[in-house]
């Protein structure tokens, strides 16, 4: 047995199907020959063969396992890190709804006529939505990386499906080179069969399996999660008006609204004339009326006549 356990770990496939050719040719002079030509017997190179395989897979399973646990744990690290960020105080909105929004300038000089405690509210919001935004990309980050755990699952068992089929076939290759060896020295060779028993093994699809299916699952609730616990942090955090796709710094700026335009309806409704006697200090009655200068100078004219 460890004679093969050093022939099945050797990485030249010539020299393995050479030394297997060769054990073919001793046991069929040594053994039984109805070891060899009973289709219901399996030779005891081939249970040794397949034995050895089977515990090479084992090995690719074990790897396998070791690299699921390694990809849940840092799946669970970006979850602790996304909630981490989701939790912190100095990102929320104050307790009575969100503050104005910031402009570019210094609010104080934007705005003459607000309060002190309005332009430190304004400040306040300013740093807190930079806050919001720097976390914001934290977190997706996080997630991606949480969405990029999923695909190096799915690469791990298309790997672990590779390394199996190889060995299966490294199996088949030298228990094809070991039969070769039987059939020219056996002394009854027509009687061996096509195919001796555990000759050929089927090969399980490791995407089937309770292990892929497990992992593939926790990861995806893991990223379900998260993504659920953003959504509800961007309701909260973020203003009413912005969308979650929305840069932060380019929301819409909410100052004090100014005086309206006059419109064509406000010129006829107020003359300019009213607004330039109002800043005569002249009283409406006081101001002159359409046809009275004409009217004056008529009655002038009479009179000197």
């Amino acid at each position: 047995m460890a004679f093969l356990s050093r022939l099945f770990k050797r990485a030249d496939p010539p020299a393995e199907r050479e030394e297997a050719h060769r054990r073919g040719m001793r046991d069929a002079r040594e053994h039984p020959l109805s070891e060899f030509t009973d289709p219901d017997f399996q030779p005891a190179y081939v249970t040794e063969i397949r034995a050895l395989a089977r515990e090479e897979i084992t090995r690719v399973d074990r790897r396998l396992a070791a690299t699921r646990t390694a990809l849940l744990e840092r799946a669970l690290g970006e979850r602790e890190t996304i909630l981490r960020e989701l939790g912190r105080a100095d990102t929320r909105p104050p307790v009575n709804g969100h503050a104005p929004p910031p402009s570019g300038n210094d609010p104080a000089q934007a705005d003459p006529f607000i309060s002190i405690a309005e332009s430190r509210a304004r400040r306040e919001e300013a740093r807190r939505r930079i806050l919001v935004e720097e976390s914001n990309a934290g977190v997706q980050r996080s997630r991606a990386r949480i969405e990029h755990l999923t695909q190096e699952w799915e690469s791990a068992l298309i790997e672990r499906d590779h390394e199996v089929e190889a060995v299966h076939a490294r199996a088949e290759r030298l228990i094809a080179a070991y039969k070769s060896g039987v059939l020219r020295a056996h002394p009854r060779r027509e009687e061996i069969p096509a195919l001796w028993k555990g000759e050929v093994v089927a090969m399980d699809a490791t995407g089937d399996r309770p292990a892929a299916v497990s992992g593939r699952e926790e990861i995806r609730r893991i990223l379900r999660e998260v993504e659920a616990r953003i959504e509800v942090w961007h309701a909260e955090v973020l203003p009413r008006e912005l969308p979650a796709g929305q840069d932060i710094r380019s929301a819409p700026e909410l100052t004090r609204q100014e005086a309206p335009e006059r419109t064509p309806e406000d010129a006829r409704e107020f003359p300019s004339a009213a607004a330039s006697n109002g800043a005569a200090g002249l009283a409406p009655e006081d101001a002159p009326r359409p046809g009275s200068e004409g009217g004056s100078k008529g009655g002038a004219a009479g009179g000197g006549a």
